[in-house]
């Protein structure tokens, strides 16, 4: 299997690198600005006896996004999972927020995402079946107090994802997970008592980790999830009931 996890050298795009190339998969670790992070990733797979390289690019760049598939295809006639990852969640208030601000972020969280879904569609449809999978987000289904513009944009990426699962099928599955609070750098900041709260407020009692949610994008894009297409796996534990 050949597989392109994007924001893939921390975090949950981290996570996921190590699961598929456990499970055989050749992996491209994308990266924006963590090269450092993101090549010693590949040489922990490697060392593992896998097989992976880095590539960086900012996808909120059309010229990028470009140069990124590109390189892919050029390597890979066919790809078989792609795992739209990548993003930022800048915190603010909706009326703090300027134009440029809210655009950037549907830039990093949507079109960048969409475009390279795009340019790679040759590949993923020669792979039958192509696999695709959006990380969305708890926020997309039930909103922020502090970041409006993340919210909108992780939830258009649902739209987007069921969208083409309805156009691309039977070729490519497109599936959705939508994780909830994950102790990622995004919770970086927590104080101990938000911390606290977080988990007053999620049934199971806990903050979830990467590797709970690199388990769910390894399913759905496994031939576990053969039927599956337009789904979304929450992975919240409990904080959402869908």
């Amino acid at each position: 299997m050949r597989a392109l996890v994007t924001g893939a050298s921390l975090g949950i795009g981290r996570a996921t690198a190590l699961r598929l190339a456990q499970d055989g998969a050749e992996v491209v670790v994308h990266y924006r600005h963590h090269r450092r992070e993101a090549e010693a990733l590949c040489e922990e797979i490697r060392g593992k006896g896998g097989s992976a390289f880095a590539l960086g690019a900012d996808l909120s760049d059309r010229g990028d996004v470009e140069r990124l598939a590109a390189a892919v295809s050029d390597r890979w006639p066919t790809l078989d999972s792609l795992v739209l990852n990548a993003g930022s969640y800048p915190r603010a208030r909706f009326r703090d927020l300027d134009p440029e601000t809210f655009e950037q972020c549907f830039r990093e969280n949507v079109f960048g995402s969409a475009e390279l879904t795009r340019r790679l569609l040759p590949q993923l449809e020669g792979a039958r079946p192509g696999r695709v999978v959006f990380v969305s987000s708890v926020l997309a289904f039930d909103g922020s107090r502090h970041g409006a513009h993340y919210a909108a944009a992780k939830a258009a990426l649902g739209g987007l994802a069921r969208s083409l699962a309805r156009e691309l099928a039977p070729g490519v599955r497109v599936n959705l997970v939508a994780p909830g609070a994950i102790d990622t750098a995004i919770l970086a900041d927590d104080t101990p008592e938000v911390r606290a709260g977080r988990e007053r407020a999620i049934p199971l009692g806990r903050i979830g980790r990467p590797e709970e949610v690199a388990d769910a994008i390894a399913f759905a894009l496994s031939d576990r999830a053969s039927y599956l297409t337009g789904a979304t796996l929450h992975v919240n534990g409990g904080l959402r009931f869908d």
